[in-house]
């Protein structure tokens, strides 16, 4: 009869505390793993929107024989859109409208009903545009970039809370300047050749266009787009949405920074922020060591952020003559 009374022994405090622990080293150890799995995924999708884009590119090309422009070198404050008298939008502005490379790719990006809508005769920041600015478009949002906003202000007036536009967390490359010199100075321009135009494929709308032909470092060894999240003229409609690299890759806002570029910039580039030149505006990425590359014969490349400087110069560079080892 005794059994009948016998008493059942619970877990100790010791063994509570031991279980936990174990549970605890468990989780500490799928934790990263976890992490590491989901970052690998978000920058295949990074990869694959610079890819999609690459294609789109060559289609375009093939269609208009140039590849799409940047857009005018022109500021385009709120004011010249809402109220466009003389003094807010002068007569070289109006002339200058154009669509930016964003918009042009849309056909080719499987976005025909959104381009078919677009009004050529307009900004992307008047009338029945600024709808269409706003529309998020996957393809150009890096999933790595920890804003969750999906749209951003216009790169002329940044501290807007008005009027926002689709944002874009890749840019064009315009060509470089001071990398393949430093720590002398050099401007953006094949000068030796007699050419003042931006040194990368993508041009601005004063400058003439580029073709596949005019790429005479090789399409291999040729960026065309690469990532620039948060800069402050990266929105996919906008008008400035090119680079000139100032600084290495992955750069960081200091005060002490030997890089010029570098140096902070009021709000819009806080000291301790990623990416260099006012706003942003110079190739970085959220990616660990360094940042996804579209190159001009549709291959994406991943670029260490410590890639010599000379040879990302020349990767930056349309027909500088640079001879590249492996990068």
């Amino acid at each position: 009869m005794s059994s009948l009374f016998r008493i059942r022994r619970g877990f100790t405090l010791i063994e509570l505390l031991v279980v936990i622990a174990v549970i605890a080293v468990l989780v500490a150890l799928l934790l990263p793993a976890v992490q590491q799995a989901r970052e690998a995924a978000r920058k295949t999708q990074c990869r694959n929107n610079l890819k999609q884009m690459g294609l789109a590119m060559h289609n375009y090309e093939s269609a208009m024989r140039m590849f799409p422009k940047g857009g005018p070198a022109i500021s385009l404050p709120d004011s010249a859109v809402a109220n466009p008298t003389p003094a807010n939008l002068n007569a070289w502005a109006t002339m200058s409208r154009y669509a930016s490379w964003g918009t042009v790719l849309l056909p080719y990006l499987d976005q025909g009903p959104l381009y078919n809508q677009w009004d050529m005769n307009l900004w992307y920041s008047q009338g029945s545009n600024v709808p269409l600015a706003q529309t998020r478009l996957a393809v150009f949002i890096c999933p790595t970039n920890p804003k969750s906003q999906d749209l951003k202000a216009n790169g002329d007036t940044p501290l807007s809370t008005t009027r926002l536009y689709g944002r874009n967390d890749y840019a064009g490359n315009w060509g470089e300047r001071n990398l393949r010199c430093h720590p002398a100075r050099c401007a953006n321009s094949h000068s030796d050749q007699n050419d003042s135009a931006g040194r990368g494929p993508m041009r601005l709308l004063s400058e003439s266009a580029v073709g596949v032909r005019d790429i005479t470092d090789g399409l291999s060894n040729t960026v065309m787009l690469g990532e620039a999240p948060n800069a402050i003229f990266g929105q996919w409609a906008g008008h400035k949405n090119l680079m000139d690299q100032s600084a290495p890759l992955n750069g960081i806002i200091s005060s002490t920074s030997p890089w010029d570029s570098c140096r902070p910039f009021g709000l819009v580039t806080p000291e301790g922020g990623l990416g260099c030149d006012p706003g942003h505006q110079d190739f970085h990425s959220f990616h660990t060591g360094g940042a996804f590359f579209l190159f001009c014969d549709g291959s994406v490349r991943w670029l260490n952020q410590n890639i010599d400087l000379k040879t990302f110069a020349g990767v930056l560079s349309r027909k500088g003559g640079e001879v590249l080892g492996e990068f």
